[in-house]
């Protein structure tokens, strides 16, 4: 694990330059975090260097590691950021101050010297970068880290910026088949550590799903109430979506009143109760000017065999079954072909939406 390199003796201008463009270089927020561990790593020269997720609740600091170094090397940790990975951070520890001052801290800790660089967004802390070093890390070290990760925290910014559709905040279309990838992978990981359980049509064998959630006679709001009211009614849907959905769920706007929610590791049972409890809450949910809105939610699950379009389409068929069928429910696309009430050949052109 550790590294013999020599300490830093001063990165030149070539370095720096080359480290900066490197780091913008990438789309993908999992590279990004990447490259600035890499430049951290070759530019610093720290025996070890971490990178933690941070969560805060009830003014406590919790941490989940997301990558580390093995001697030259970036290791990122896979699968999607799930709140039962986190731990608590000691209020006294290096980490645990810097957290709370929520600037860098660099300080004797168990016998290595220890830097902390904290990652804040909207004055609270994203991420944070830990350098463990044998010797104390020099004034110009710790200018280069800083310099590293400010550049990291205003790319990482306006990345996540492009990845955010502009009225609600959510998720945007364009970044759907990068979480779908995730999601995929780890229902790859699930069939291959359990494959007597995989039935590709059983809507009870799922573990990851998708959803697609639709505003019933959206078309109608705008018409009646014009379209401010109508934005509004879609900034709270998406309001009520962050505080219905976990964490480690992935909520997006298609467009329009359309929204999709990609959930991993939940069972059939537990997941129809979410996307249920969730319509309800819209269904009770009082919009100004407006009143009340129902929603419609057609759901599929996620498998090894999945791919984006197969699963988009599963889901509009069973939402569509939904729109035609008196809105304001939720169906699982594997359950309507078990009870025979769709096929696989069902087309869904003839139903109006408005």
């Amino acid at each position: 694990m550790h590294s013999d390199k020599p300490k830093h003796k001063g990165a030149s201008p070539r370095e720096l330059l080359h480290s900066i463009e490197t780091l913008t270089r990438h789309r993908d927020g999992s590279l990004v975090r990447l490259s600035a561990m890499q430049s951290l790593l070759g530019l610093v020269g720290p025996q070890s260097i971490r990178l933690y997720d941070v969560l805060k609740k009830d003014a406590k600091h919790f941490v989940s590691l997301s990558a580390w170094n093995e001697a030259d090397e970036v290791v990122l940790s896979d699968g999607i950021l799930s709140e039962d990975l986190f731990e608590p951070v000691a209020d006294q520890s290096v980490m645990g101050q810097s957290l709370a001052a929520g600037s860098d801290l660099s300080a004797l800790e168990n016998g290595m010297y220890t830097c902390c660089i904290p990652v804040l967004m909207n004055d609270e802390p994203l991420v944070l970068f830990e350098m463990r070093s044998r010797e104390p890390f020099d004034i110009e070290a710790l200018a280069v880290a800083r310099g590293v990760v400010a550049v990291f925290r205003n790319y990482l910014a306006l990345l996540e910026d492009s990845q955010r559709d502009t009225l609600t905040g959510l998720l945007n279309r364009k970044t759907f088949d990068t979480g779908f990838a995730v999601l995929l992978s780890s229902a790859i990981k699930s069939e291959h550590d359990a494959p007597d359980r995989v039935e590709r049509r059983s809507p009870k064998d799922g573990s990851h799903w998708l959803a697609v959630i639709d505003i019933d006679h959206f078309k109608r709001v705008n018409d009646t109430f014009g379209h401010l009211y109508g934005d509004e009614v879609l900034i709270l849907m998406a309001n009520l979506m962050r505080g219905s959905f976990r964490q480690r769920d992935r909520l997006y706007r298609f467009g329009g009143e359309e929204f999709v929610v990609l959930m991993r590791d939940v069972d059939f049972t537990d997941a129809n109760n979410k996307l249920d409890e969730f319509r309800r809450k819209i269904e009770q949910h009082i919009f100004p000017q407006v009143g009340n809105v129902t929603i419609s939610i057609g759901y599929t699950a996620v498998t090894a065999n999945s791919t984006p379009g197969m699963v988009l389409g599963e889901a509009d068929e069973a939402l569509y079954y939904v729109k035609a069928h008196g809105r304001n429910q939720v169906r699982c696309y594997g359950e309507l072909l078990e009870q025979k009430l769709l096929t696989e050949k069902t087309l869904h052109t003839q139903v109006e939406f408005f």
